[in-house]
């Protein structure tokens, strides 16, 4: 499958600028001969992180939220089995990112 093409700088600002202006989507994607679609993906996009880069990506945030609620495994156990370089608070906090948990509250382990 082809790669869609990249739309450049000078276009991004272009759409931003007629949406300041007042612009529709369909007004837009007219104007500048684009899909709305891709109009809308480019009104929509988040900007560019600043600061420090994350650790873990979405697959293995999905994981990690896997392994909580339907393993039942600790934190401290789904830090172990990440094998990155995480804390147990990164991993609490992958784990509330997804807003929901099957299991409402995870057991406490009994150290072995």
């Amino acid at each position: 499958m082809p790669k869609a093409s990249q739309l450049s700088i000078e276009g991004v600002s272009k759409i931003l600028h007629l949406k300041l202006l007042g612009k529709t989507v369909k007004e837009i994607s007219k104007l500048v001969n684009r899909s709305k679609s891709m109009i809308c993906r480019v009104l929509t996009r988040k900007t560019l992180r600043s600061g420090r880069p994350r650790v873990t990506d979405i697959h293995s945030d999905r994981r990690m939220q896997r392994m909580a609620s339907s393993q039942k495994m600790s934190f401290r156990e789904i830090t172990r089995a990440s094998r990155l370089p995480i804390s147990k608070n990164t991993v609490h906090r992958r784990i509330i990112e997804f807003g929901y948990m099957i299991h409402a509250k995870m057991a406490r382990r009994s150290p072995s």
